[in-house]
């Protein structure tokens, strides 16, 4: 058994020990026994387990699902542009599944929430398509400044919207990020699709190895680039998309998280894709936790603390071989 799995048994615990944390605090505390009746005894009657059990259990369950998705989102944009600064929010993909998510809720009010997931599934997939199609021979640097670029008109023509329909407090939503608002029915469409599309990209990790040695590498041995590279980068926009559809714009996530389990891992997808997956739903558990501790700030505001200065530290080492 390769050493790499050592740690996971405690990366496991991790998860436990970020959702009970994030149950027991926030913008009220409770005990660590009045959580563990919730779960293990719930009494409906009790308003105290009303409370942990309709709204603050779907928020820390939909903050750990949806922070497994962006991480892995991540992840495997990095290894298939062979750019370490990618990530869904950088790239414009938040922003396209953002737009098309306000379009979608103005076209039809009614929309219920697997209608907004694909409505930001087909934003977020038509613009990763423009971005990488206008990039597709250049720099790595040249990726950022169209997924920059393409994200302030995006999110220009959002804000017309938004003033346009007065829509302030429902985008407010998707600009702070955050688990607020989810209910369980909305985790238990999420989940199976989050494991599922894990589960391809888990069985693709040799492939996904491959592309990382270069387009000649990849050649040499057989592989059908382009194929593999639409197949992972698909799955990559959905994770994405999804999450944005629960948690709105999270920034800085999907950037930070996988760069540290390469430090501590290597590059291999079969290690990292788990690893990177399970640290992001502790990250993003705990900062959506700090945010409610701190009177309801905005989760990309904590996220922001941690992640803006790792996001210059990457630019300032982007050689360097771990990326």
């Amino acid at each position: 058994m390769d050493r790499r799995w050592y740690p996971l048994p405690i990366f496991m615990m991790g998860i436990i020990l970020s959702f009970f944390l994030s149950m027991m605090y926030g913008t009220n505390a409770y005990s660590l026994g009045t959580v563990a009746q919730v779960i293990f005894n719930l009494d409906m009657t009790d308003q105290v387990h009303q409370i942990l059990y309709e709204i603050r259990m779907p928020r820390v369950l939909a903050a750990l699902v949806a922070g497994f998705m962006i991480s892995i989102s991540g992840l495997i944009l990095q290894s298939v542009t062979h750019n370490d600064l990618s990530e869904p929010s950088i790239l414009g993909i938040n922003a396209g599944a953002n737009l098309a998510i306000i379009v979608a809720a103005l076209a039809l009010p009614a929309l219920p929430f697997i209608g907004v997931m694909g409505a930001g599934f087909i934003g977020a997939m038509l613009v990763g398509m423009v971005i990488l199609s206008v990039t597709r021979s250049k720099s790595p640097m040249h990726l950022i400044l169209a997924g920059a670029g393409i994200s302030l008109l995006l999110y220009a023509v959002t804000d017309f919207l938004v003033i346009t329909f007065n829509l302030g407090q429902y985008i407010a939503f998707f600009t702070a990020g955050g688990a607020a608002g989810q209910s369980l029915s909305n985790i238990a469409l999420i989940l199976p699709a989050a494991l599922l599309l894990t589960a391809v990209l888990l069985f693709l990790s040799k492939e996904l190895d491959i592309l990382l040695f270069g387009d000649e590498m990849a050649t040499s041995l057989g592989q059908n680039q382009a194929l593999y590279r639409r197949v992972t980068l698909t799955l990559a926009i959905m994770l994405a998309s999804m999450a944005v559809a629960m948690v709105g714009n999270v920034v800085f996530l999907g950037l930070l998280v996988p760069h540290i389990v390469k430090m501590i891992f290597g590059n291999l997808h079969r290690f990292t894709i788990i690893y990177t997956g399970m640290t992001g739903a502790m990250v993003f558990a705990i900062s959506d936790m700090l945010a409610r501790i701190f009177n309801e700030a905005p989760v990309n505001a904590i996220i922001a603390m941690i992640g803006l200065p790792f996001f210059i530290y990457i630019i300032r080492k982007r050689g360097d071989q771990y990326a």
